[in-house]
């Protein structure tokens, strides 16, 4: 196992690697000037723009920004941001935190609810209300998630006022509100983004836990089980779930880098300060330092994701343990 994982850690930062330089490449390639996005329409004269482009860089040519930047990135330095002139590893710090409350809750959540409803609906596959169950599930992963997050705006913060309609936490409460206010703020704030993210994600493992559950249910030892008496959660628990956990376990592995894509979108409409609303904010201002940075970590996720899940699949299958 330890000259696997060896290997594996290996090809991993072999792969970041070259990702990291596809990435840089394909970002300073891109048409547009960037000091014009960031500018707008301020007028400035021909020694003003020279002098900004020789203090951003952005007069180099792509060859040589694209050395520059993979010099500086082998150095650990992700760059300053040419919008807020603040460190690009500050600013995803700062967005970090928040982006990964939503994505580990959603992650939790996600998973709770799809494998326990895609196992209920593995034995009961024939009833009105799995079927039922399975459309609902595949309206929601069909919808957009902004158009799923305005539908709940509407009902819960619009019609019902019951939740925030967007933010991180009010600005009205009093500092001295205590541990507990503060918490309920951030609870009312996270959950409608929280609700959103389940929705629109939740029938992928639900479909998965299903189709892996019913193919165990057909197995030998399962019948042998139900011809003892066995039936429900027990028999699911017992000898259903655990042959049916594999393909679910490499799917946890690569949720990660999903729950930041998916995160885009959901940020942005409520005003979740995250990383989702950083790489949507940089990218329409061709903040290029921060869209390669925020980028270079999502190309890190997925590597950890799917290391992550080819540890957890040699652990579940044992076939699979041998170096």
């Amino acid at each position: 196992m330890t000259g696997w994982l060896l290997r594996r850690s290996i090809d991993a930062l072999v792969t970041t690697l070259l990702a990291a330089a596809a990435l840089v490449a394909l970002v300073q390639l891109l048409p547009g000037d960037p000091l014009t996005a960031l500018i707008g329409d301020h007028p400035i004269d021909a020694a003003q723009r020279a002098a900004l482009e020789a203090a951003w860089g952005t007069n180099r040519s792509p060859l040589e920004a694209i050395g520059v930047t993979l010099a500086r990135l082998l150095r650990g330095d992700l760059g300053i941001s040419l919008a807020t002139q603040r460190p690009v590893a500050a600013m995803i710090a700062e967005r970090l935190i928040p982006t990964l409350l939503l994505g580990t809750l959603t992650l939790l959540a996600t998973f709770t609810i799809g494998l326990s409803l895609g196992l209920w609906s593995a034995l009961h596959p024939a009833t009105r209300r799995a079927r039922l169950l399975g459309g609902i599930t595949l309206v929601g992963y069909a919808l957009p998630s902004f158009v799923i997050g305005m539908l709940l705006v509407w009902l819960f913060a619009v019609q019902r006022t019951w939740l925030p309609p967007a933010g991180y936490g009010d600005p009205l409460l009093a500092p001295d509100a205590g541990l507990a206010a503060v918490w309920l703020d951030r609870c009312r704030h996270l959950a409608l983004p929280l609700l959103t993210m389940v929705i629109a994600t939740v029938a992928v493992p639900l479909r998965q836990q299903r189709a892996a559950a019913l193919a165990s249910v057909e197995q030998p030892w399962v019948r042998a089980a139900r011809a003892r008496g066995m039936a429900g959660w027990r028999l699911a628990l017992h000898h259903v779930w655990r042959p049916a956990l594999t393909p679910i376990v490499t799917l946890m592995g690569l949720w990660l880098p999903m729950l930041v894509a998916g995160a885009v979108f959901v940020e942005a409409l409520f005003g979740w300060p995250g990383l989702g609303s950083l790489i949507a904010t940089s990218t329409s201002q061709r903040d290029l330092p921060v869209v390669i940075g925020t980028g270079l970590l999502i190309v890190v996720m997925v590597q950890v994701g799917s290391l992550l899940a080819d540890l957890l699949y040699r652990l579940v299958n044992p076939a699979q343990r041998t170096p």
